[in-house]
């Protein structure tokens, strides 16, 4: 019997073209380290910087606000998510749940077709790394996590990974502008397709895991050290 859909509320809405473009100027400008944790997000600044009139702006903000990116702390404005060191700590442990659980899940070894569309997944992001285009690379790198983490085949648990990827966004956005750690994620999507292949779960389930770290050392380093810091 097949599995309901995951409400409609935890899927990516259809949005108009122009609120997108936004949302991904938003974002290359957060993995550019243009826009900062607890950023102010205003309107009319928005506006100027992207163009945009402010229906589409505040349009922008609040899907990125469902999706967690964006918050709005009372008696504030909208601002970039800011993890402290134990949020950070939650937002990991739960991630490596996830990960966990949809390894121990997928069905091995997984049938031709849908392998071949995790490698389509892999070769698209790795051809995006060599473009330098951060949104494309950050957008394929979701895509690659959705394609694997779907051979879980339970939605729920699909979605939920998702979710996560979105809310840890304002935290691994900064390794995707990093050289190193992009490399390095190149080689552990390659490393997660090459256990599929050889159904070698507890090799993909390690990988799986300790392939979110680089990215959240690279939000530590900046951001809860003393490095550097975002404006109050």
């Amino acid at each position: 019997m097949p599995h309901p859909a995951p409400s409609r509320a935890g899927q990516e809405a259809e949005l108009p073209e122009q609120v997108a473009a936004v949302i991904a100027a938003i974002e290359t400008d957060i993995i550019r380290s243009r826009i900062l944790p607890r950023t102010r997000l205003i309107e009319d600044h928005l506006m100027e910087d992207y163009g945009a009139k402010r229906h589409v702006v505040r349009a922008a903000l609040l899907e990125l606000q469902r999706l967690g990116v964006v918050v709005k702390p009372r008696h504030r404005g909208a601002e970039l998510r800011r993890f402290g060191a134990e949020d950070l700590t939650d937002l990991y442990a739960m991630r490596r749940v996830l990960h966990r659980a949809a390894v121990q899940a997928m069905p091995l070894p997984v049938p031709q077709p849908r392998l071949a569309a995790v490698e389509a997944a892999l070769d698209t992001h790795a051809v995006a790394a060599r473009s330098g285009d951060l949104i494309r690379i950050h957008r394929t790198n979701m895509a690659f996590h959705r394609t694997l983490f779907g051979l879980c085949d339970n939605p729920y648990l699909a979605e939920s990974i998702r979710l996560h990827d979105w809310l840890s966004f304002p935290a691994r956005a900064y390794g995707t502008a990093d050289q190193a750690a992009l490399a390095q994620a190149c080689e552990e999507h390659a490393a997660m397709v090459t256990a599929l292949r050889c159904c070698d779960r507890k090799t993909l389930e390690a990988v799986a895991v300790t392939h979110m770290d680089r990215a959240r050392e690279i939000y530590s380093e900046k951001f809860l050290t003393g490095i550097a810091s975002a404006p109050a």
